[in-house]
């Protein structure tokens, strides 16, 4: 979406290796968290990757774009036994990327025993320039949303589960060591973005956990939840143990957008203004200083 608020729809398509021709892309495309890369030694190209839970695997899609057109070529989907609960992906180039695994367990049960009891069993996986994956860092609670510094020095992961933002410094080999964090009380964090202008953090998340949980359990059906939200801006501080400065941005009572699990930043000719997004709705949220567009 630009800053006119024209929306462009992008066609998935493929390359037929038989006839050489780009086609319709053939295969499941079931989305989750996404990323998009983009290469300042190639300006007129991105670089998209989907968590991608398709039937026969979860794996990670990777298209690329050029901007301009309206395709998305699909590149390949990586798959591994380590990427057995990916929920989010942070680009690191046009062919690696970290994911989160947010939970180890895989039956209902044990999954809903895991979140409540926020037992730190989700990790990092890391996917290399070799085409291997290796476990960046474990010992998470609910790893959820993942993003980077605009250096790509620096991740930042939501631990939904303790609740808490964590901030990570990548090894050369694809390591994750934590450097510092910052714990919420009464805010549970969902997914993270970077304002690469400030590099200041936007965590979107919820303030009635139960709630949240009745809406995704009902919303198929009807429900009359409305799981309150809101967003928070952190500031890192001169040292990372020292985590960061917090800031309330936006809250509401669950009206505005219910289950609100995304923000981000978007300048509209100089006014900076807040997007919206839910995993649960078909439409976005656009706010602005104390105001709803």
């Amino acid at each position: 979406m630009d800053e006119n608020n024209n929306i462009l729809a992008l066609q998935l398509v493929e390359l037929d290796r038989e006839s050489n021709k780009v086609v319709p892309f053939t295969h499941e495309f079931r989305v989750h968290g996404f990323d998009i890369y983009w290469d300042s030694l190639d300006p007129t190209e991105l670089t998209f990757m989907f968590v991608n839970h398709q039937r026969t695997g979860d794996g990670i899609s990777i298209f690329r774009h050029k901007i301009g057109t309206k395709y998305l070529q699909h590149v390949k989907t990586v798959k591994s036994p380590l990427l057995y609960a990916p929920n989010d992906v942070v680009a690191m180039s046009r062919s690696t990327f970290y994911a989160t695994n947010d939970m180890r367990s895989t039956s209902r049960i044990m999954r809903q025993i895991e979140i409540f009891f926020g037992m730190a069993w989700g990790h990092i996986v890391y996917y290399g320039h070799e085409g291997m994956f290796t476990t960046a860092a474990a010992g998470i609670s609910y790893p959820n949303g993942i993003a980077r510094s605009a250096d790509g020095n620096t991740i930042y992961v939501a631990a939904s589960s303790e609740p808490s933002v964590n901030m990570f410094r990548p090894a050369s080999d694809g390591t994750l060591a934590l450097v510092g964090k910052t714990v919420f009380k009464d805010f549970v964090p969902d997914n993270v973005s970077v304002d690469t202008a400030t590099g200041q953090v936007l965590v979107s998340g919820f303030l009635n956990t139960f709630e949240m949980f009745r809406y995704n359990h009902e919303v198929l059906s009807g429900t009359s939840a409305r799981p309150a939200a809101a967003v928070r801006r952190l500031r890192p501080l001169a040292y990372p143990r020292m985590g960061f400065a917090v800031e309330n941005v936006l809250s509401h009572d669950g009206t505005l957008l219910p289950a609100t699990t995304m923000a981000t930043l978007q300048i509209k000719r100089g006014v900076q203004r807040i997007l919206l997004g839910s995993v649960m709705a078909d439409h976005i949220a656009i706010c602005r200083a104390g105001s709803r567009i």
